[in-house]
């Protein structure tokens, strides 16, 4: 399909086509045997075969020979069809009737819209000059995540419900998959020359070979994809992988993200405003706000995370004001950490910045434990996923509440 607006753009329905008129070779040449042997007495089946029974009744007039020789011929051609289309579906997009169980028994639901899966340890003890970060070449993804790529069907969901797709930039999550998946067959023979088997040839680089720049850089990693794909396929680890390798291995990213990285750094927040200004949204209230000093107080309960938008961003202050007036009126005790808190590390993280993100989310955990949080309010949705699903694998075990 060439339309863009069709879930089915760059998708293989000519296949999708053959492999429609295979399984109804299947049937016909199925029925046509099974008519022949209920006249030539070796049918084993009764009343119920009712299909069978029309078409022989059809066949009964050629005689018992002729019947004889089309059940022959028609079991012979059936099982021709049925290895023809074995053969086929292993080298087209159909694998997917073969691969998709065992993705789906080994996906992470519910878990892969929470925390982002394989988190490198980048404690710089551990790094040596052979450790690389992220994927660069198509054997740096896990098995799980080539096995996502055979088993893509072209259906095309993930790609009518993509918000960079809907607003006509060039990501397809399904078109990242399927080049993938294309890149991950032509490179098979050096795959497996790793192993004495297969010719040896030189690593191709995903990207820009196989995946552009403004594709990769155009996710929102969002996670509609990966909510809507009916195999779990898990498009937005494969797409923060490469972007780890890009950033860490070759520090290739936007230009517009190289400002906002040093801001989150040096400064903790995406803007570069400082810790200063982060209890300013408290002055629109007419009540006091408790700020964290060395612990939280013993009558105090929650610990409001404000987030870098709700305490910096004009907009987003009146939605944290809110909040802790609901909590002021409903009679919940809750305190701030103010010039102690900092960016969860999120934007960094989702841009590839591992390393940047893991330096934000220990100093954040130390903090956290620092004080005693036992209870986490968060209204950013970004702060809430980070400390309720990322920060556990860091020591950050909190009840996070949004």
């Amino acid at each position: 399909r060439r339309d863009r607006a069709s879930r089915f753009y760059g998708s293989h329905t000519r296949a999708a086509w053959l492999v429609l008129g295979m399984i109804a070779l299947v049937m016909i040449t199925l029925l046509l045997y099974r008519g022949a042997q209920s006249n030539t007495g070796d049918f084993p089946y009764t009343w119920w075969a009712f299909a069978s029974h029309v078409v022989g009744k059809a066949l009964h007039p050629l005689g018992a020979g002729v019947n004889s020789d089309l059940e022959t011929v028609f079991v012979i051609l059936n099982i021709c069809v049925i290895v023809g289309f074995l053969v086929f579906v292993s080298y087209s997009k159909h694998l997917h009737i073969f691969a998709a169980p065992l993705n789906v028994a080994t996906s992470r639901r519910p878990y892969a819209l929470g925390a982002l899966d394989k988190t490198p340890d980048m404690d710089m003890e551990n790094v040596t000059e052979d450790s690389v970060f992220g994927v660069g070449q198509i054997e740096h993804f896990t098995w799980k995540q080539m096995l996502d790529f055979a088993t893509c069907t072209e259906c095309g969901r993930c790609q009518s419900v993509c918000p960079a797709w809907n607003t006509g930039k060039p990501l397809s999550p399904k078109l990242v998959i399927m080049g993938l998946r294309d890149n991950m067959f032509s490179q098979a023979s050096r795959l497996l020359a790793k192993n004495g088997d297969g010719e040896k040839g030189e690593p191709e680089s995903l990207v820009p070979n196989t995946i552009d720049p403004d594709v990769l850089w155009s996710c929102v990693t969002c996670g509609a994809c990966v909510e809507e794909c009916p195999v779990d396929i898990e498009h937005v680890d494969a797409i923060v992988d490469m972007r780890r390798y890009e950033v860490l291995m070759e520090s290739r990213f936007p230009p517009e993200a190289g400002l906002m990285l040093r801001n989150i750094e040096n400064q903790g927040d995406p803007w570069g405003l400082g810790r200063s200004k982060r209890t300013e949204w408290t002055q629109g209230l007419d009540f006091d706000v408790p700020v964290v000093e060395d612990a939280i107080p013993d009558d105090v309960e929650y610990l409001f995370w404000v987030g870098c938008a709700g305490a910096l961003d004009e907009r987003a202050r009146k939605g944290v004001q809110a909040t802790a007036r609901m909590l002021h009126r409903a009679g919940v005790t809750f305190a701030i950490l103010g010039p102690k808190e900092s960016c969860t590390g999120d934007p960094a993280r989702r841009l590839g910045n591992e390393y940047l993100f893991q330096e934000q989310a220990k100093a954040n955990v130390e903090t956290l434990n620092g004080v005693g949080a036992k209870k986490v309010i968060a209204t950013c949705p970004h702060c809430f996923n980070s400390l309720k699903s990322e920060y556990p694998s860091l020591g950050g075990n909190f009840e996070v509440i949004h």
